[in-house]
């Protein structure tokens, strides 16, 4: 069996134009349908630069038994997409197959709409993926394996039943990093030297607008910190990485793990930087080993705000305080560690004044950047299910659903008006004169880096 799993050629993110990472899922499957001794590759058209009509040549050449996707879910029509040139250049016996949490969430419905798409993934795929293949494969019935959703003979949409989390990840062989074209990937300011690693998969915590959340169960399961260190090392000596982000959705959730993991880089003498997405209330917590975090190369620090109210943020379901908040930009700050402030424009109560305020906070807190994203109810969350039944949902199109645009009015505000607003709050944060010469003029070398690249994306957009 030849299985290529695509990440399909995709627009980049306005504002991090510069950004392209690797498709680290697709990694993960390739690496393990690999190591069981199955025929595997990725093609990362993004990365690669390619189009359709490169794909397509592509999928002429490598002639695959399987075709597999996944992605989030502003990218979800360009993964069908893939699949349906499939079965066109291929013919009717390729298997498509679609995974990751938006058609997890959405199964059912993508199966009942495209009939290019074979079956679903539903859920962590590396152990479903390779009983899937094997079972096409020795000509063996699906309705065994866990964890798929398809079309039964009579066209009727089957589940099998959910699959069993892996209890330890370190049992997973390491992401298939040489199958991608790893010098292509490079980060905002920081061009190739960047790349991303996932060191744990989950969140415990209840955010109403995560689909990561549901996708994971609620279940946070971190690698080991050998295992993590190991990964940092060989993209380092490997692939020349010598920057790393952590793509965990909350990489801080261990004391203990924390430590560890920077005690082994002190030890094997890693020169490597890194930055993480963390929880304000887990920062307070543990600022008293910022400066080891900070020894062993942590230098960017993701934090989702989110709100200027603690009310908001009781909406949301975070589970922190404006207090906790503060004190935690505050502690990062003392340790000259880069800070990232994300916030969600355009909650139902939302008003001008309230989006403001928000762009008030993230001076107030003296974030080096700042994200302001609309809010977007992701199919499967809490959010999606409210929006829905309240008929508060305008733009239905997924392409949209990416975070840069709006997908819902407030009470008092059109969709226009809430984008109108978010591009305000980006120009009054970035375009400050007092921001722009603390940041231009900054002893820290990343922190110019980031404050050059935001002054050329508010001024030229480039």
């Amino acid at each position: 069996m030849r299985v290529v799993l695509v990440d399909p050629p995709k627009p980049r993110w306005w504002l991090l134009a510069d950004t392209v990472m690797p498709p680290i899922g697709l990694a993960y499957i390739a690496s393990f349908l690999r190591s069981k001794g199955i025929w595997v590759r990725i093609l990362d058209c993004t990365a690669l630069g390619w189009g359709w009509e490169r794909l397509a040549s592509a999928f002429e050449k490598l002639r695959p038994d399987v075709v597999g996707v996944g992605g989030p879910t502003c990218y979800s029509k360009r993964a069908l997409r893939v699949l349906e040139m499939a079965k066109e250049l291929l013919g009717p016996d390729v298997l498509t197959v679609a995974g990751g949490p938006h058609f997890s969430l959405l199964a059912e419905h993508e199966l009942s709409s495209n009939d290019f798409l074979d079956v679903v993934v539903v859920g962590e795929g590396e152990l479903t993926a390779y009983e899937l293949v094997k079972a096409v494969e020795e000509g063996r019935p699906l309705k065994g394996i866990l964890g798929l959703a398809f079309r039964d003979e009579g066209g009727h949409i089957v589940f099998t039943g959910e699959r069993p989390l892996v209890k330890d990840l370190d049992s997973l062989p390491m992401p298939a990093w040489d199958l991608l074209p790893m010098e292509r990937y490079r980060l905002v300011a920081w061009g190739k030297r960047a790349t991303m690693l996932v060191s744990s998969r989950g969140c415990p915590f209840n955010c109403s607008f995560c689909s990561e959340r549901i996708f994971w169960r609620g279940v946070w399961r971190p690698h080991s910190p050998g295992r993590v260190v190991d990964e940092m090392a060989l993209v380092r000596t490997k692939y020349g990485k010598d920057l790393i982000w952590f793509g965990d959705d909350t990489f801080n959730l261990s004391r203990e793990r924390n430590i560890a993991i920077c005690r082994e880089i002190l030890e094997r003498g890693l020169n490597v930087s890194w930055g993480i997405e963390a929880r304000a209330d887990l920062i307070v917590r543990d600022r008293d080993i910022l400066g080891l975090m900070k020894e062993a190369g942590l230098f960017w620090v993701l934090m989702g705000v989110e709100g200027a109210s603690d009310a908001e943020l009781r909406r949301y379901g975070k589970g922190i305080t404006l207090r906790q908040v503060r004190e935690a930009f505050r502690a990062l700050r003392e340790h000259d560690i880069i800070t990232q402030a994300m916030f969600i424009i355009g909650e139902r109560w939302d008003t001008k004044a309230s989006i403001l305020a928000k762009e008030r906070l993230a001076e107030e807190l003296d974030a080096d950047f700042v994200i302001f994203t609309p809010l977007t109810p992701f199919p499967g969350t809490p959010l999606y299910e409210l929006a829905k039944s309240q008929g508060w949902i305008e733009e239905k199109d997924w392409s949209k659903y990416d975070l840069a645009h709006v997908i819902m009015p407030t009470e008092t505000l059109s969709k226009r008006e809430v984008r109108a607003l978010m591009i305000a709050c980006y120009r009054r944060f970035f375009l400050r004169p007092i921001k722009l010469l603390k940041g231009l003029t900054s002893r820290n070398p990343y922190r110019r880096a980031v404050n050059a690249y935001f002054l050329r994306r508010m001024l030229f957009g480039r």
